[in-house]
């Protein structure tokens, strides 16, 4: 006659041993989970702390770098013409007069002129030149931006811009 084979390695083992084994294996998986749980609260925590650290960080740099740009655009070579001829003048030394469709001058309050420059067929690096320019040469800020993709060359953009200080 064949012996019958026991089901789990634990079936053999008598009634005492096979409580203790369970028991055990209770606390070891409730010992794994508090252990995950605790380590993920510290890790949890520990982001939320690093996160609150950056924020006060960024807070004071903020300000630093507000000044730091109002500061080079008044050490700008074109900060004291008219923004219509400082725009020109960075016109012609880029080399994009063929690219400029118009330079309008327009006033916005009393106290603020400003100029209307549409560009057709740009780049992306020859707009960012051109803005960086405007920005630490001219001393301009962009209150209106209409970025386009050109009609007849998708890979080129078109540009509205409204400069003023």
């Amino acid at each position: 006659m064949a012996r019958k084979r026991a089901t789990y390695p634990w079936s053999g083992w008598p009634p005492a041993s096979q409580e203790r084994l369970f028991k055990y294996a209770l606390f070891f998986v409730a010992g794994a989970f508090f252990a995950v749980f605790v380590g993920a609260n510290l890790f949890t925590g520990a982001l939320g702390q690093q996160i609150e650290a950056q924020k006060t960080q960024y807070g004071l740099v903020v300000p630093l770098v507000r000044e730091i740009n109002i500061l080079r655009a008044a050490q700008g070579d074109l900060v004291r013409q008219s923004p219509e001829n400082a725009v020109r003048r960075i016109l012609d030394d880029r080399s994009l007069n063929d690219y400029a469709r118009s330079v309008e001058s327009l006033r916005f309050a009393e106290d603020q002129e400003g100029v209307r420059v549409v560009l057709e067929g740009l780049t992306v690096i020859m707009l960012t030149d051109f803005l960086q320019d405007v920005r630490d040469r001219a001393g301009l800020q962009t209150p209106e931006f209409k970025l386009t993709r050109n009609l007849g060359e998708p890979r080129l953009a078109d540009v509205l811009l409204v400069l003023a200080r």
